[in-house]
């Protein structure tokens, strides 16, 4: 017996009862996710209601205001964010950012515990203060935890042994002998020049031929236009968030979305995003390595080549190029950018140390005077030059280049004392701990003879120094950073003298890594 169809009246009223039903599952679990976070809000408030408060609290938007007004001013956001967590340590001090209950410290014991003994209690900050950076650090391993972050770190461990070591002294050596070029025109016409830029380019040079074999003027060609823009406009939106939303004309230049018909050009070509661009640029010579070696073509050992080499036949395909672009543009970041503003602010204070810079002169001559024409000085020689080594920790503890990190509390955990609940960010002062008058007997002093000999009884000196963080998530590239340094600061100190061309040395209120206000001007002789 055929059974009828329902009606239209029956469609029609079953269609409407599924729509609201939707609507209204849709309603309840927004109520429910909003009462859950209110829920949650007042429960971190109630938590941390004995927790020593920062200066500047206004009811219900918290520090918002006092941290917008030291934007673009001394002292800064980093310098409030020391100054709170310096007064309280080793208790945490509370301070809320709109409605975000947060807690700064700068003791090495709770940095141990955020870093080391309970690290699994402490996520990433992606949606508040790596957001403005997702973009270029995506899914690397800055920013990705759990299996993603540790099958990268394996690959990128692997592709960072010993031999590539190596070839950074030989990668770093050509960078520096081009900018060597660059700094004799600049001698024999007495013209000034910005350091910074200089070793920002540099750098840039080294990570580009260490990760991609790219060749300086593909490197110069491809990242000055696109990487560091990128990198200036996430720096400004890390303090003014509004930048994100707002359709400027550097909004649609940085990554105009779904939009790619405007802004045109002069001569009407349309412009696709600085992201974009960069993004496709890397994909492309990923793509085609993979393609060279699936060729059986030769292919060049570098850091790419070494992370590929681990890749199987069937898991190769988009999500891979993904991955790989983003740990690309990480270590464009980490390699880059930490490094350049290291050896810009040693130079600042060497040239303004004599003694000091003779001893690194001294160290140098040894090196470098005794390698013979042709050859490469070895890991141990560079090794061996401790003062300079310790002229450069001095500079990432004095200057803090990476002022602040942060982590989210997974659930409740007791830090110097404090309960901290579930959900609170935690602002992990770096720049704090490095400027503690207890830790460190005159911070604001220059001393590279404080790494000279380092006390092996203080069991917590690896948490009093933390340029690179510790613990399982420590940087990788610390050894390769700290051993480029040594080839180019070694091989300009003995070439030049370097003589500031005007008064500078005030440091960024933006910018992170922290580099000058206003470049670093020299004249060379």
């Amino acid at each position: 017996m055929a059974v009828a169809p329902p009606s239209e009246p029956v469609l029609i009223a079953t269609s409407v009862a599924l729509a609201v039903l939707t609507v209204a599952f849709y309603v309840s679990r927004a109520v429910a996710g909003f009462l859950y976070g209110v829920a949650r809000w007042h429960r971190q408030a109630f938590v941390l209601r004995h927790t020593p408060t920062a200066p500047g609290y206004v009811p219900l938007i918290g520090h918002t205001i006092a941290l917008f007004r030291a934007v673009g001013n001394y002292p800064c956001t980093w310098d409030l964010f020391a100054m709170w967590a310096t007064a309280t340590a080793p208790k945490p001090a509370r301070v809320q950012i709109f409605d975000r209950h947060c807690v700064v410290i700068a003791d090495p014991s709770t940095m141990k515990r955020v870093m080391a003994t309970n690290l699994k209690n402490y996520q990433k900050d992606l949606e508040f203060s790596y957001a403005p950076f997702l973009e270029i650090l995506g899914t690397g391993l800055v920013t990705s935890g759990g299996e993603t972050w540790r099958k990268m770190r394996g690959h990128i461990s692997k592709a960072l042994r010993v031999e590539i070591l190596d070839d950074i002294i030989a990668i770093a050596t050509r960078a520096v002998e081009r900018l060597c070029v660059k700094l004799d025109a600049a001698k024999a016409s007495a013209a000034a020049v910005d350091m910074e830029q200089e070793f920002r380019l540099l750098t840039l040079q080294v990570i580009g031929e260490a990760i991609l074999s790219l060749s300086p003027e593909d490197s110069d060609e491809l990242f000055p236009s696109l990487y560091l823009p990128i990198m200036d406009e996430c720096n400004a939106r890390s303090l003014s968030p509004w930048r994100a939303w707002i359709p400027t004309r550097e909004w649609f230049a940085h990554k105009a979305r779904s939009i790619h018909w405007f802004p045109y050009d002069r001569v009407g070509v349309v412009n696709a995003s600085r992201v974009r661009e960069l993004d496709d640029a890397i994909i492309s010579i990923v793509r085609a390595r993979w393609r060279k070696k699936q060729a059986g073509e030769d292919v060049p050992d570098d850091v790419l080549e070494r992370v590929l080499e681990q890749v199987r036949e069937d898991e190769y395909g988009a999500d891979v190029e993904t991955q790989l672009c983003f740990e690309i543009k990480t270590f464009l970041l980490a390699g880059h950018e930490t490094s350049a503003a290291m050896l810009t602010w040693t130079l600042h204070e060497l040239s303004k140390a004599p003694d000091m810079m003779r001893e690194v002169k001294r160290e140098s001559d040894r090196v470098f005077g005794r390698t013979r024409k042709g050859s490469l000085p070895t890991r141990d020689q560079l090794a061996s030059m401790e003062y300079t080594l310790a002229a450069f920790k001095e500079t990432l503890r004095l200057y803090s280049v990476v002022p602040v990190v942060t982590r989210v509390a997974v659930e409740d955990d007791e830090l110097g004392g404090t309960r901290v609940p579930a959900g609170t960010t935690v602002i992990m002062s770096l720049q704090g701990v490095h400027h503690r008058a207890d830790l460190w007997p005159e911070p604001l002093k220059y001393d590279p003879a404080r790494f000279v000999k380092a006390d092996e009884n203080d069991e917590m000196r690896d948490f009093k120094f933390l340029p690179f963080i510790q613990g399982p998530r420590n940087c990788l590239g610390q050894y390769l950073a700290l051993l480029e340094a040594r080839v180019v600061l070694g091989t300009l100190v003995r070439r030049y003298a370097f003589a500031p061309s005007k008064a500078q040395g005030k440091k960024h209120t933006k910018a992170i890594p922290i580099a000058p206000a206003n470049g670093m001007h020299f004249t060379v002789s």
